[in-house]
């Protein structure tokens, strides 16, 4: 009885999986217990009771307005520019405003007023475009200043 090259592959997969589980359980217990065997030998000595020391712990700082419009707006571009792009051109019949306003309707931002939410998703369409689809650079730049 022949094994074939893909049952080779699945037994030695096998072989890697329970050598790392063996390797992550059995290893650090096996050294573990190393030093607790060399320790019945020596001497014990008592150890000191820690005392309690109070550190204080961080705030977590307030970000502004800014740095919130920043962060949204690097994260949006980053992971949804080729989807802005699409969508431009999915609804290039309407003006940069009118799409501005449905994505705003559909898409609430909480912790931004009114105003930081137009210029996040202005940013968020200058920024994307540049990056993924220039060719929709001039009308989301006209598009902008127009409305």
């Amino acid at each position: 009885m022949q094994i074939s090259k893909l049952e080779m592959r699945i037994l030695m997969l096998i072989a890697v999986v329970v050598i790392g589980i063996l390797a992550v359980v059995i290893v650090p217990r096996l050294a573990g217990s190393a030093p607790a065997a060399q320790s019945a030998v020596t001497e014990v000595t008592p150890t000191p009771i820690p005392t309690a020391i109070t550190t204080p712990t961080p705030s977590p700082t307030a970000q502004t307005e800014q740095q919130i419009l920043d962060n949204i707006v690097a994260s949006t571009v980053s992971v949804y520019s080729v989807l802005v792009c699409d969508s431009l051109k999915e609804y290039a019949t309407l003006s940069i405003p009118e799409i501005i306003t449905k994505v705003l309707a559909e898409y609430p931002t909480t912790g931004l007023s009114d105003q930081s939410r137009q210029i996040m998703a202005q940013r968020v369409l200058t920024e994307s475009t540049v990056k993924s689809c220039p060719d929709q650079s001039p009308r989301v730049a006209a598009g902008i200043t127009q409305g």
